[in-house]
C-alpha cells in the first residue's frame, strides 16, 4: 500500500512538471505582454441597445474562438486615438438622431489579467429635441394632387413617415425621405420630381418644425426613343426589346426594366438608357446606347466531369478517360435580321453524347415571352440502363418579373432504352431481350420563384413542376408526373451559411403499370442524398454474369420519391481566398409507389467536404457516410458479404458547383 501511495505522489509530480514548466515561460510573457481590447460595454444608452450602437464603432472585443487562442492572434490592441474616434462616432450617431447634447466619455478597466482591458464607452443621452408640427405640402394643380394623394404607394409612404409631432427629430431621416418620395412622384409620371424637407430647430425649446415641400413638375408621356450605336440589328427591334411603349406615362420602373431587357438581349453587350436633356414639358424622349456582340462565335469548352457516373467506386488509369468531357457550339445572334439566335451545340463524355440546334425567338408578344425550338439527337448511359433518345423541344418562357420566370414545354421524343452487358472477353454487347422502344408526347410546366438573395445567402427559391404525357392517346405510355423543390439559405454570420432543400415528386397516374427506366424516379448522388452513388438510393435488382454468378446491383427506380438536405458552409478565407468547408446531413427514399412509402424508411447520409471558388465555379470535393444501409446498398446478396466492404459505407464525391 505504502509503495502505491510513493508511485502515485511520483506520477503526481511528474504531471506537475509537464504543466507548471510549460506555462512559466507563458506567465513571465504576460508580464510584458501590450494592453488589448477584452471586452466592449456600453452604458447609459437608455434609447438604442449596445448591438446597434457597436456597428458604428471600430472597437470590438474579440471572439471566444479568438479568446481561447488569443496568445497567437494579433489586433486588438489599445489606442486611444482609435478609442477617441469612437467618442465622436457615438456622439455623431445620437446628434444626428435628434440627441443634439449628447455626451459620451470612456474609461479602461483591467481584467483578471493587467493586460486585458474592458473598454467601457459612458453615455449621457440628455434630453433630445421632439417634433412640434409637421407640415406636407404639395405645390402642383388640383388635377395632379388628386392624382398623386389617390395613389397608395403615396398614401402608404404618408402613414411611414418619421415625422410626427411628439417623437423625436432625427436629422438622419431626411434623405431617405426626400429619396422615397420622389421616387414614388417620378413612378408616378413625374420624371422632374423633387423633394425637400425643411426644418426650423428651437435647440433651447428642444422643439423642430417640419414642412416637406414637395415639387412634381409636368406629368409626361413616353415620345420618341433615339437609338445609338447599333450596328447589325435595326433600330425598332432594340426599341420593342425595351418594352416602353409610346404615349405610356413615364416611370422609374419602365426605365428601370428596359435596362435588364436590353443587358439580357444576346446580342447586346452593353446598354444604358437615358433621359437626354430636353424641354420639361408633357412628354419626354428616351435614349438608348447600346453595343453590339460579335455576329456569330464559336465555343468550346473541355473539363472535368462528374465523379458520380462511374460504375464502380474506383478511378483506375484505364477508366480515368470517363472523368473527361468536352462540349463546343455555334451561334449566330441575329438570324433573319430581327435579333433572333439560332445556335448548334453538342456534348461528348463516356456517359452522354449529345447533338442539337435551337431557335430562339426573344419576343412573342411583349419582352417578357420567347419561344425557343430545339431538336436533337442524344445518347445517355445510366448506370441502370442506357437510352437513345431522338426529338423536340418547343419552349415557352415568360419572365414575370426579377424573382418569377415560368415555362411551357412540349416534347415529342423517339426512345430506344436497352441494357449493355459485357462478354467474357470485356467487350460491350446490347442485350437484345432488353430493348424497349417508345415515343413520348409531354405537356411540362414549370416555375421558378424567389425572393431575396439565395446566392448571397439570404433567401429561398420555390419551382414546382407538372409533367402530362400521353394526353389524346398520342404516345406510348400515358402518366402524369409532380415534383416540387423548395431551397433555403441563411447567413449565420459574415463566413457562415445554413442551407437546405426539400424534394419531392411521383407519378400520381399512370396508364400502364409498368413505365420505362427513363421516366421513373431516381434518388442519390453529389446534388441528392450523398454517401450512394448516382441513383443507387433505393429499390434494386441483382444482376450476375454469364455463369449465373452475383455481379451486383442496379437501381430499378420508383414512381415516388423524397429527399432533405441541411448544410453548413464555412468560409475560410482568413487562411486561403476561397476556400470554405461544409458539414451535411441528408436523407431520402425512393419508392414503387406513393402507397408504398411504409416498406422503405427514410435512409440518412452525413459527411463533410471541401470547396474552392474557382473562375469556373465551385470545385467541390464530400465524402458521404451512409447511417442506415439495406444490404443491397453494402453489396450484401441472400446473406453472403463476400463482394462487400467496410467502403460500401463511404461514398466520394466530386463535381463543380454547390450540391444545391
Amino acid at each position: 500500500m505504502k509503495k502505491l501511495l510513493t508511485q502515485h505522489i511520483r506520477i503526481y509530480v511528474i504531471f506537475l512538471m509537464f504543466v507548471t514548466v510549460p506555462l512559466s515561460p507563458l506567465i513571465a510573457q504576460d508580464e510584458g505582454k501590450p494592453d488589448r481590447i477584452w471586452n466592449v460595454k456600453i452604458e447609459g444608452n437608455d434609447t438604442y441597445n449596445d448591438i446597434v450602437l457597436k456597428k458604428y464603432i471600430s472597437n470590438e472585443a474579440p471572439s471566444i474562438w479568438k479568446k481561447i487562442t488569443f496568445f497567437n492572434e494579433k489586433g486588438f490592441y489599445v489606442s486611444e486615438t482609435e478609442i477617441r474616434r469612437d467618442v465622436i462616432r457615438l456622439e455623431r450617431f445620437y446628434q444626428r438622431r435628434g440627441f443634439n447634447e449628447v455626451d459620451v466619455n470612456y474609461r479602461l478597466e483591467s481584467k483578471n489579467k493587467e493586460w486585458k482591458k474592458e473598454l467601457i464607452f459612458m453615455v449621457v443621452e440628455n434630453t433630445p429635441i421632439r417634433i412640434d408640427s409637421v407640415q406636407v405640402l404639395l405645390q402642383t394643380s388640383m388635377r395632379d394632387s388628386s392624382v398623386i394623394y389617390g395613389n397608395e404607394k403615396f398614401k402608404k409612404e404618408l402613414n411611414r413617415l418619421p415625422y410626427r409631432k411628439g417623437k423625436i427629430y432625427q436629422p438622419v431621416s431626411k434623405a431617405q425621405v426626400e429619396s422615397d418620395f420622389t421616387n414614388i412622384l417620378r413612378n408616378l409620371g413625374y420624371p422632374y420630381a423633387e423633394t425637400e424637407v425643411q426644418t426650423k430647430v428651437d435647440t433651447t425649446a428642444k422643439k423642430a418644425s417640419v414642412a416637406m415641400l414637395t415639387y412634381p413638375g409636368p406629368r409626361a408621356r413616353f415620345d420618341s426613343m433615339f437609338v445609338e450605336g447599333e450596328t447589325t440589328l435595326d433600330a425598332k427591334y432594340i426599341r420593342r426589346e425595351t418594352g416602353i411603349d409610346k404615349n405610356e406615362y413615364f416611370s422609374d420602373e419602365a426605365m428601370r426594366e428596359a435596362q435588364r431587357e436590353l443587358f439580357g438581349h444576346h446580342l447586346l453587350r452593353f446598354a444604358l438608357i437615358s433621359i437626354p436633356d430636353q424641354e420639361q414639358d408633357s412628354t419626354i424622349n428616351v435614349l438608348a446606347r447600346v453595343k453590339e456582340r460579335s455576329l456569330r462565335s464559336f465555343a468550346a469548352t473541355f473539363g472535368i466531369g462528374n465523379y458520380d457516373r462511374f460504375n464502380d467506386d474506383r478511378l483506375t488509369v484505364l477508366n480515368s478517360y470517363k472523368l473527361f468531357r468536352a462540349q463546343a457550339s455555334w451561334s449566330h445572334r441575329n438570324a433573319r435580321g430581327k435579333g433572333e439566335l439560332f445556335s448548334l451545340n453538342g456534348k461528348l463524355s463516356a456517359f452522354d453524347l449529345r447533338l442539337g440546334a435551337s431557335y430562339l425567338f426573344p419576343y412573342v408578344y411583349n419582352t417578357k415571352s420567347s419561344i425557343t425550338i430545339s431538336p436533337f439527337v442524344q445518347r445517355r448511359i445510366e448506370r441502370a440502363y442506357s437510352i437513345d433518345t431522338g426529338g423536340i423541344r418547343n419552349s415557352f418562357g415568360y419572365n414575370y418579373s426579377e424573382s418569377v420566370t415560368g415555362t411551357f414545354n412540349y416534347d415529342f421524343t423517339l426512345n430506344r432504352e436497352f441494357d449493355v452487358k459485357e462478354n467474357e472477353d470485356g467487350t460491350s454487347v446490347v442485350s437484345p431481350d432488353s430493348i424497349l422502344n417508345y415515343n413520348i408526347s409531354s405537356f411540362k410546366f414549370s416555375v421558378y420563384a424567389r425572393k431575396g438573395l439565395p446566392r448571397g445567402g439570404n433567401g429561398f427559391t420555390v419551382q414546382p413542376f407538372l409533367e402530362l404525357s400521353g394526353l389524346f392517346n398520342e404516345a406510348t405510355y400515358s402518366f402524369q408526373k409532380a415534383s416540387l423543390d423548395i431551397r433555403g439559405y441563411k447567413k449565420l454570420n459574415e463566413s457562415l451559411v445554413a442551407a437546405a432543400r426539400v424534394n419531392g415528386g411521383s407519378i400520381y397516374y399512370a396508364k400502364q403499370d409498368s413505365l420505362p427506366a427513363d421516366i421513373r424516379f431516381y434518388n442519390g448522388g453529389s446534388s441528392e442524398v450523398r454517401g450512394w452513388g448516382r441513383q443507387e438510393l433505393g429499390p434494386k435488382e441483382a444482376v450476375f454474369d454469364s455463369l449465373g454468378a452475383f455481379s451486383g446491383y442496379v437501381p430499378t427506380g420508383g414512381k415516388a420519391t423524397l429527399s432533405f438536405n441541411f448544410e453548413l458552409r464555412q468560409d475560410v478565407d482568413r487562411f486561403i481566398k476561397g476556400l470554405s468547408f461544409a458539414g451535411f446531413i441528408d436523407g431520402g427514399q425512393v419508392w414503387k409507389t406513393i402507397r408504398t412509402t411504409e416498406n422503405r424508411p427514410i435512409q440518412f447520409g452525413v459527411g463533410g467536404g471541401v470547396r474552392y471558388e474557382s473562375p469556373i465555379g465551385p470545385i467541390r470535393v464530400d465524402l458521404g457516410y451512409k447511417v442506415n444501409p439495406t444490404d443491397e446498398d453494402l453489396n450484401i446478396y441472400q446473406g453472403d458479404d463476400s463482394m462487400s466492404s467496410a467502403w460500401n459505407r463511404w461514398h466520394f464525391h466530386f463535381s463543380i458547383g454547390q450540391a444545391f
